[in-house]
């Protein structure tokens, strides 16, 4: 029986990398990535991969020749033109594509458990929500003209041994930047009073959910979020992640709006989203893939990222924008 032959678009960033892995040890799918193999890989040196720069769409074709496949996964579209180039240069050569969007993606409503069908697309408060709803849009256009299969999964707030989980949008690499301040006594930041609740997904728990959508009839052309049923307040994130490390907490409670005004409005687009409360319905991603359950708390997920940083200091990286915005807003 001819395996599937699955290409990972990205497939070792955050939440790429341990749907990679899962996909690896499974018997019936033939694994390629598609990236510049310039991020850290944790995947098995021997896994198929295809280097391009995905941005450059006659490297991207060229690199692609002679390659059918019959799933495509987009983790690297982030706005418009960039899927229009990647659909370009796999037209005719990708069977079912799945594109990553995001639960940023949706509108406020005054929902307070976010279901697919309930919650419109369009959130104009973000630009990445904004520019991820109208990747979707697009897909499902082309799609619709070019008769090829699509699957829209929208990633809720996920994190892995790599990202030190946080409401900001500082890079995932450098997210030691919170470590730090909790391990100095240095004031941590929350918005408004930290009592929002968000939805908490390990990303081996997301990888569960995501590759059971292979080979999935469920799957055609229908969208899912794919999050667990952890629900967070961002203080009480940031108090599990002390006690981890073994200290106590210092905060230091700010309005968003005062966050916006020393930060900026484009790196404060997160935390402005994350003054409300972000609960989702997982009921629809759990019927399509009757299997998914997520059985990585946050305890057992924060402590396995913080023994990795301990265990390779060289990843301690600090961001040295945020770690002065942090001190200016600690004085405030």
């Amino acid at each position: 029986m001819a395996k599937t032959k699955v290409l990972m678009i990205g497939g070792t960033g955050i939440i790429s990398t341990d749907c990679s892995v899962l996909a690896l040890q499974q018997p019936d799918i033939e694994l390629y990535l598609l990236n510049r193999g310039k991020t850290p890989n944790f995947l098995p040196p021997d896994t198929k991969t295809i280097n391009a720069d995905v941005n450059h769409e006659d490297e991207l074709r060229e690199a692609l020749a002679g390659h059918d496949f019959d799933i495509c996964c987009d983790f690297l579209s982030y706005d418009q033109a960039a899927l229009e180039s990647k659909l370009r240069a796999l037209r005719g050569r990708c069977r079912h594509y799945i594109f990553i969007s995001s639960i940023m993606a949706y509108r406020s409503t005054e929902k307070l458990l976010k279901t697919e069908a309930n919650s419109p697309i369009g959130n104009a408060r973000w630009s990445y929500g904004w520019e991820k709803s109208r990747c979707e849009m697009h897909l499902r256009q082309e799609c619709a003209n070019s008769g090829m299969l699509f699957t829209i999964v929208r990633p809720g707030y996920t994190y892995n041994r790599v990202r030190f989980f946080n409401p900001w949008t500082i890079s995932h690499w450098r997210s030691w930047t919170l470590a730090e301040r909790l391990l100095n006594g240095k004031p941590y930041i929350l918005h408004d009073d930290g009592m929002q609740l968000c939805t908490v997904t390990h990303t081996r728990d997301f990888a569960k959910a995501f590759v059971g959508l292979f080979n999935n009839p469920a799957a055609v052309n229908e969208d899912f979020h794919i999050t667990s049923t952890t629900y967070l307040t961002w203080k009480r994130v940031a108090e599990i992640q002390a006690e981890l490390l073994g200290v106590k907490p210092v905060f230091h409670c700010l309005p968003a709006e005062t966050i916006c005004a020393v930060v900026g409005y484009g790196p404060a687009q997160k935390v402005v989203h994350c003054c409300s409360h972000d609960l989702y319905d997982n009921s629809k991603i759990r019927a399509a893939v009757p299997a998914f359950s997520c059985t990585t708390s946050f305890e057992e997920g924060m402590a396995e990222s913080i023994r990795f940083y301990r265990d390779n200091p060289g990843y301690q990286q600090i961001d040295p924008n945020w770690a002065a915005w942090f001190d200016t807003l600690a004085k405030m």
